[in-house]
């Protein structure tokens, strides 16, 4: 009787230590027709020759000099406004997402940023700042591990000349997603990744090189000397997890490989999960299990 009673006293300490994770969950939305332009705007300029579109492209008013396109030009047509409403739609599904980490208030550097972990490194999530974001002093912000990541930006997004935008362990343009309040500008000789959705505008500076996706239905996009490469996502068999196989310029930094192709509707919805413990869990957990202690250390002294 003794051995049952202190038998079912420890089993009870350690269900109390059983504590469950909380869950955050990032997710990528279809981005329906949307997905296959590489450049979507109202308005989009060019004034100079050099610039591929590995996918298609969408206006309203055409550029002073035509790019090279390997997919499909889209002038005001059905197609083109479908795919405006579908970046609508996807762009309301990834501001409805729960923030899993917080900046503090003011302009962040995301390049050298240390309040969300190690510097310039961020795992899946969605990452919210009040205020402006860069990737500054032309440094590198790496992507790890598979999953979605989703920056949400209540300023402008901005990455300065010779920055990188870079991906390890599993990450995939596929699910990188950047949704400024305000025009993103990216700088020159500098490498980028995801999707970005700015009605605000986009300006790409020369030689960027791009493996994502340029939406702005709603805006201008101006390109000098670009490659834009939307990345061509495929469900992976027996998970959910998307792989980019588009390519960029030689040379880049960006932790693609494959060749260049036209992709799919943007591989469709994907989840990461990440888990912090409950501090609050944990301090119930540590106070009822000392009670239970000091209770039943009486409880045994009385049986024996």
């Amino acid at each position: 009787m003794k051995l049952f009673k202190k038998t079912g006293f420890i089993s009870l300490i350690l269900a109390v230590f059983v504590v469950s994770p909380i869950v955050y969950a990032a997710t990528s939305p279809s981005l329906g027709m949307a997905g296959t332009f590489g450049i979507l705007s109202s308005t989009y300029t060019n004034t100079l020759a050099g610039t591929t579109i590995n996918g298609d492209l969408g206006y309203t008013t055409p550029p002073t000099l035509a790019p090279t396109v390997t997919g499909t030009t889209h002038a005001a047509d059905s197609t083109y406004s479908q795919a405006g409403a579908d970046q609508g739609t996807a762009l309301a599904s990834l501001n409805a997402q729960a923030c899993t980490f917080t900046f503090a208030t003011g302009p962040i550097d995301l390049a050298s940023d240390t309040t969300h972990g190690p510097v310039g490194v961020y795992t899946p999530g969605v990452y919210c700042a009040n205020g402006a974001t860069s990737v500054g002093g032309g440094g590198t912000v790496t992507l790890k591990g598979s999953g979605t990541f989703i920056f949400r930006t209540a300023g402008a997004l901005t990455t300065t000349a010779n920055s990188i935008v870079t991906l390890v362990d599993g990450a995939s343009a596929c699910n990188v997603w950047w949704t400024p309040a305000a025009a993103t500008t990216l700088g020159v000789n500098s490498t980028f990744i995801g999707t970005d959705i700015d009605d605000s505008g986009i300006t790409v500076g020369n030689l960027v090189s791009w493996a994502g996706r340029a939406l702005a239905f709603g805006g201008t996009v101006s390109t000098h000397i670009n490659t834009i490469t939307v990345p061509t996502c495929a469900a992976a068999p027996g998970n959910t997890t998307t792989a980019a196989t588009a390519a960029i310029t030689p040379g880049a930094t960006a932790g693609l490989g494959g060749t260049p192709g036209l992709p799919n509707t943007g591989g469709g919805p994907q989840e990461n999960n990440i888990a912090w413990w409950s501090i609050p869990t944990v301090i119930l957990a540590v106070s009822s299990t000392i009670y239970l202690i000091r209770k039943n250390v009486n409880f045994f002294r009385s049986a024996d």
